[in-house]
């Protein structure tokens, strides 16, 4: 049996490796890491270089609806951890009333 590293063999290797930037950028912001989306954005480049070296335009729709959420999902939560950083305790309410005789 001979190894041959043909270009199916790279292919194969380079989506390997891409889905798993996807499988890694998820799993950091299902940790509430915000890196996940900026890396989930940012492995949306090399996929559409795949998908035009390839020719395997059936994952275009897939990485473009992708990358809309994975910029959606950065900039909101990125703007709620901004705000949540400003929130100051609210203030304590205090019954004020008159005072009773015992």
């Amino acid at each position: 049996m001979e190894l041959s590293f043909d270009g199916d063999f790279v292919r194969q290797a380079v989506a390997i490796l891409l889905s798993a930037n996807q499988l890694i950028a998820y799993w950091l912001a299902g940790n509430k890491n915000n890196f996940g989306w900026l890396l989930g954005v940012l492995g949306g480049i090399p996929w559409i270089a795949f998908i035009v070296v390839w020719d395997v335009w059936g994952l275009a729709p897939l990485v473009i609806g992708l990358q809309i959420i994975y910029i959606r999902n950065l900039m909101r939560w990125w703007r709620e951890s901004r705000s949540l950083e400003t929130v100051i305790d609210p203030p304590v309410a205090v019954k004020v009333g008159a005072p009773t005789a015992s």
